[in-house]
């Protein structure tokens, strides 16, 4: 075991280096403290999840990332297209909010400036670095990692967990996640000669069994997404074919592509956890997480990737005032305030689902309407 890292002491490390764990190293460096960002993959992936909403643009400004955001490579989203709840399309258009566009992210590139960002700014990150186990010690975590095909031991003070659903560290602590419903996203990548025909509108259908995420990306890409719940996921939609039928069956979601004929497909078809999840407590002795690790959303809600940028804000705040200030109060507020948002989501949940009722019989619209969901959790 090499202890090679033992003398690197960084104040702070973040497992994990997507939105939420850079925006937490962001925010962090702008409040002084040394940290240390650790990362499974060696380059940015392309991840689900493309859409920033307008409400998010404040905090973009607010975290100095509007710059982030190249017009050339990220395409504006004027709002939604949906069938929900009748068979007649309907716009819900951002213009009505104070700040009238949002963004259909190209993720790879927003990640990769993000990253660099917090490098500039003066963060340490190790990538193709995995977390293997973590261990408390009067006042300290001892860190095993492996790095280049070695194992390797890190001293730090503060740890987050920024690893998504799969929460690698507090999994490892044992700390209990609550699930709420077992959603799925089948998720496939189509490339399109011509793609001036579709507008940039976010796409939502609801179908018998689910419903249907579909948008534009600027490298003439449209990506399609049927959520379900993985129970109910058939063994045909995890193949081409059937995925292919299954959109031709919709309404909305078909008419993005010019003809039958299936067009170019990127990756296949990906399926990715989307339940509803939070963790019992989302901080602990010399730990919190952030973004999904914490509290996961319903894509429906359209959280994502803000949530994680916010997280991460408001996690640095929270543990930069304990380390520095050594406010005992600062952890436990984090707590609340990512809780309290957490709940209001989960009150506002069945409602969204209570708006279609053309398949209240089928099981997967049968489970949301339900007077229980979104108030208890499942195993």
């Amino acid at each position: 075991m090499s202890q090679g890292f033992a003398s690197k002491v960084a104040a702070v490390t973040i497992i994990g280096g997507g939105p939420a764990g850079a925006a937490t190293a962001l925010n962090l460096a702008a409040r002084g403290v040394l940290c240390l960002v650790i990362e499974a993959q060696a380059i940015c992936q392309g991840k689900i999840g493309e859409v920033l909403t307008p409400n998010m643009l404040p905090l973009l400004h607010k975290m100095g990332l509007s710059k982030l955001i190249d017009n050339s490579i990220n395409l504006p989203a004027y709002g939604n297209r949906c069938i929900w709840g009748s068979d007649r399309p309907f716009e819900r258009l951002f213009i009505t909010q104070t700040n009238n566009q949002g963004w259909h992210l190209n993720r790879v590139d927003f990640e990769q400036k993000l990253s660099q960002l917090t490098i500039d700014r003066g963060v340490k990150w190790l990538r193709s670095c995995r977390f293997l186990k973590a261990n408390y010690s009067q006042g300290e975590w001892w860190v095993k990692l492996r790095y280049r095909g070695k194992q390797h031991l890190l001293k730090t003070k503060f740890l987050v967990d920024a690893t998504g659903r799969r929460g690698q560290l507090t999994r490892n602590l044992g700390i209990a996640r609550k699930h709420y419903d077992h959603l799925v996203g089948l998720a496939c990548y189509f490339s399109l000669a011509d793609t001036t025909h579709i507008p940039h509108f976010t796409h939502i259908e609801a179908v018998p069994d689910g419903w249907w995420y579909a948008a534009l990306l600027s490298d003439r890409r449209v990506i399609t997404v049927f959520m379900t719940d993985g129970d109910l996921c058939s063994q045909s939609m995890q193949q081409m074919a059937g995925y292919w039928q299954k959109i031709q069956r919709t309404q909305l979601i078909k008419t993005l592509f010019p003809s039958e004929i299936p067009p170019v497909v990127n990756r296949g078809i990906v399926t990715q956890p989307a339940s509803t999840s939070c963790l019992s407590s989302p901080v602990g002795q010399g730990w919190l997480a952030v973004g999904d690790a914490a509290f996961a959303y319903d894509p429906i809600s359209s959280y994502g990737i803000g949530s994680a940028l916010g997280s991460g804000y408001y996690a640095a705040q929270a543990i930069a005032d304990h380390l520095i200030n050594q406010r005992l109060e600062a952890l436990p507020a984090y707590q609340m305030v990512t809780e309290g948002a957490f709940n209001k989501y989960l009150a506002r949940l069945r409602p969204q689902y209570l708006q279609e009722q053309r398949w209240r019989d089928r099981p997967f619209w049968q489970r949301r309407h339900q007077s229980d969901f979104a108030c208890q959790w499942i195993n």
